[in-house]
């Protein structure tokens, strides 16, 4: 049976950052600050606590000197023969904000409490609610809706088995829920992919779910509408006969009530994250590998899940990045590196080279007729601008302007360095900006060296055009990583891309294809194949996993070019 499964993390996203977690009753070598970990992995240790695990090598062996490593909460105190505690151990965790969510999942191991209390509070300790909860589950959701709250207190009542301590790997401030079948009324997603890295798209999600609980009425106060949050994860998979498709990790963006039982939703993929935050700590770069820039964005942003190929993580880079949107730097990056970006089906963000060969065969049997085939604008000419940034021989002034006593952000215009003030302290220097504290009221003037860009155009042009043709010029001026350096590459690059003047629009039966990737397409009329890069996808989940697909190649035969010659540079292949 074919259906497509839903599951939204209702979860909230800030607190599990902005928590404090406490316990006096803790192991020496536990660290409750490590609950504040996604990706806490505790090994299933062997203790001495009574009956707790045979002697078969199943476990393992509880190290010599556990200080610093994984555990999360552990209690001092142990259960005793009636399972409870003397003196039960207390989790304290405060919050410097107020949070809202659906109740707490408690991640334990390798056995669960059999009583937990949990109160939560107001930010100045006023008490909201106080429920008592049951485990049945390593990970168990105490389901209590609460708004406002700003301080948990958790206790541990007692163990489902004597002499136990309490272990606590995870808390999540939420829980999930899983939509599939029928309840999963539509559900479509995009996937594109700028295969020079012009720019970086944004793929999404729109779907529509049902609930026979009228979870989205938007007056139904133990509805879940209130609980949702931008940023919270979206998982996406879609079954077929063979098994599960993984369509993507997406991040909810808009949501609305159709109806007391339906909820509409659009969620963004990963790329999409890196578009609200900013670059600021740009610089001047000379030779600087590719992958530390990258690495530096992604810190910045707060991203882990990504992965650079090695040959693009070692591609030298010099220019400037001036402050902008995470995914706008990456973009820079990207294309001066001649990378392709894409974080379709999964939430890992992959930065790469395009493939020379197809990773994919469509023959006629996976395609529906209506399909068409466009021929693109005629580009005879690449003009690229190189970027070259040198210190100006003289200092001049960067800033001037009345700031009230406190602390200021002042952005520049182009890079700096060298910087001196008068009327107040500079606190962080950056070559993009400078932090800067007023003691009082005052005048503040901030001088120092500009870094001046001094730009050559480089130009690609084909020496003979195709009957008909006139000279058509397409200009990149705006790339500030591509120098001297690596600008004929680059040009090179671009002008290949765009003699792919082959565009098809096709809807397909979809199976392991993505964008981003080469594809062997066969002719509508079964006569032979063409090596097309898919561009962009939109698939419908529900309507039969159909795919209307936009591809680019450049309209010749792959088999009958594999034998005159005809294949195009990277294009070598087998003989289907």
């Amino acid at each position: 049976m074919e259906y497509t499964e839903i599951t939204l993390d209702l979860i909230d996203v800030t607190a599990k950052d902005d928590s404090t977690p406490v316990a006096t009753d803790i192991q020496p070598f536990a660290d409750t600050t490590q609950l504040k970990h996604d990706d806490l992995s505790v090994p299933d240790y062997a203790t001495l606590e009574e009956g707790f695990f045979l002697l078969d090598g199943s476990k393992t062996l509880f190290p010599d000197a556990p200080a610093g490593m994984d555990f999360g909460y552990w209690s001092q105190s142990m259960s005793g023969a009636d399972c409870s505690f003397e003196n039960p151990p207390t989790l304290e965790i405060s919050f410097a904000e107020q949070h809202t969510s659906a109740g707490l999942t408690l991640h334990f191991l390798p056995d669960y409490p059999a009583l937990v209390n949990i109160q939560w509070l107001t930010l100045g300790g006023v008490l909201i609610i106080s429920k008592d909860f049951s485990p049945n589950a390593l990970n168990y959701f105490c389901d209590c809706a609460v708004e406002n709250f700003g301080k948990l207190v958790i206790t541990f009542k007692g163990t489902t088995k004597p002499y136990r301590y309490i272990k606590l790997r995870v808390i999540d401030y939420g829980t999930f829920l899983t939509y599939a079948d029928t309840d999963v009324v539509e559900a479509k997603i995009t996937e594109e992919v700028d295969l020079i890295s012009n720019t970086l798209s944004i793929n999404m999600a729109n779907f529509t779910l049902h609930s026979a609980a009228d979870d989205f009425n938007l007056m139904n106060p133990q509805g879940v509408f209130k609980l949702f949050q931008q940023g919270q994860k979206v998982h996406i998979r879609h079954f077929l006969d063979t098994g599960p498709v993984q369509m993507g990790t997406f991040r909810l963006a808009t949501w609305q009530s159709a109806d007391a039982s339906t909820g509409q939703f659009t969620a963004n993929a990963s790329v999409g994250e890196l578009d609200k935050t900013d670059f600021k700590i740009g610089r001047v770069y000379v030779n600087e590998p590719a992958g530390n820039i990258v690495d530096a964005i992604m810190a910045s942003a707060g991203w882990t899940d990504y992965e650079v190929e090695d040959t693009i993580r070692s591609t030298p880079l010099s220019g400037w990045l001036a402050i902008s949107s995470h995914r706008t730097a990456l973009q820079q990056v990207a294309f001066a590196a001649g990378a392709i970006v894409d974080d379709s089906r999964g939430s890992t963000i992959r930065i790469y080279s395009q493939p020379p060969t197809y990773n994919h065969l469509i023959p006629r049997s996976r395609k529906f007729s209506g399909g068409s085939v466009k021929l693109l604008s005629y580009i005879s000419d690449v003009s690229l601008t190189a970027h070259s940034y040198a210190l100006k021989a003289d200092a001049e002034q960067i800033f001037q302007g009345a700031l009230a006593a406190g602390s200021h952000e002042i952005q520049f215009d182009s890079a700096c360095a060298e910087l001196s003030i008068t009327g107040g302290t500079i606190v962080e220097r950056y070559a993009n900006y400078a932090v800067v504290s007023v003691d009082t009221d005052s005048e503040v003037i901030i001088t120092g060296r500009k870094y001046e860009d001094h730009p050559v155009t480089y130009l690609l042009a084909a020496e003979k055009l195709p009957a008909g043709a006139t000279r058509n010029t397409i200009k990149f001026e705006s790339a500030t990583l591509v120098s001297s350096t690596n600008a004929a590459t680059l040009a090179q690059r671009i002008y290949e891309y765009y003699q792919l003047r082959y565009q098809t629009s096709a809807p397909i039966i979809l199976d392991q294809e993505r964008a981003g990737e080469k594809v062997a397409l066969q002719h509508t009329d079964g006569t032979g194949y063409t090596m097309d890069t898919i561009e962009k996808m939109d698939i419908d989940l529900t309507g039969g996993f159909v795919a209307s697909a936009t591809l680019i190649g450049n309209g010749i035969d792959i088999v009958q070019a594999y034998y005159t010659g005809e294949i195009y540079a990277g294009q070598d292949m087998g003989v289907l």
